[in-house]
């Protein structure tokens, strides 16, 4: 329900779903401190309400959820490091807290997560290099890190989001919805991008 007011343009409303949502993945997660799978979907729903906050320009708020959320996925990353779906969760939260920040004016904080985010993002990407979905999340982890750098820095994160892209489409594996992403590329490129 919360996701559908959302897509109603329904914030406000979403709210109080989300909240039922998070109090009920709160108490089986405590309920079973040692179900896995109970303690993700709690991370989910801290997830869930820190985007719904952002969306809402409650930023501050919003740092909290994202905050806890990120907690207990590098807890379940660093429980199960072979877990690829533990380790992408946490790339994911990383992002999730580079992007705020940028949001709140933190630059310098955002890129330590970006960094982060793009570390573990590099060894999925080396592990299934096959997967499509590897692949996406290095280009979107190079293009929003290229933003917090300059010169012949940024240039470079630029042309390697690039160069997987441009593989991806001579191999015909670039999903239409993604063709765009090249084309914004090669124009912050134009830009001067590194320059």
């Amino acid at each position: 329900m919360g996701d559908l007011l959302i897509s109603l343009g329904e914030g406000e409303a979403a709210r109080q779903y989300y909240e039922k949502s998070l109090e009920i993945a709160a108490k089986l997660a405590q309920a079973e401190p040692n179900r896995a799978d109970y303690a993700r979907d709690l991370s989910v729903s801290y997830e869930r309400m820190g985007d719904l906050l952002r969306s809402l320009g409650e930023g501050e708020a919003a740092r909290q959820y994202y905050e806890k959320s990120l907690e207990i996925r590098a807890k379940l990353a660093q429980a199960e490091p072979n877990r690829a779906d533990y380790a992408r969760d946490l790339s994911v939260s990383y992002n999730k807290m580079g992007d705020l920040l940028i949001s709140l004016g933190e630059g310098e904080a955002a890129r330590q997560y970006y960094e982060k985010s793009l570390e573990i993002r590099a060894k999925l990407a080396q592990a299934e290099p096959n997967l499509l979905e590897r692949q996406l999340d290095l280009v979107v982890s190079f293009y929003k890190i290229s933003f917090l750098h300059q010169g012949k820095v940024k240039r470079e994160y630029l042309l390697r989001a690039l160069q997987i892209l441009l593989e991806l489409q001579r191999a015909a594996k670039l999903p239409p919805a993604n063709a765009g992403w090249i084309a914004a590329i090669q124009q912050e490129l134009a830009k001067g991008g590194g320059q």
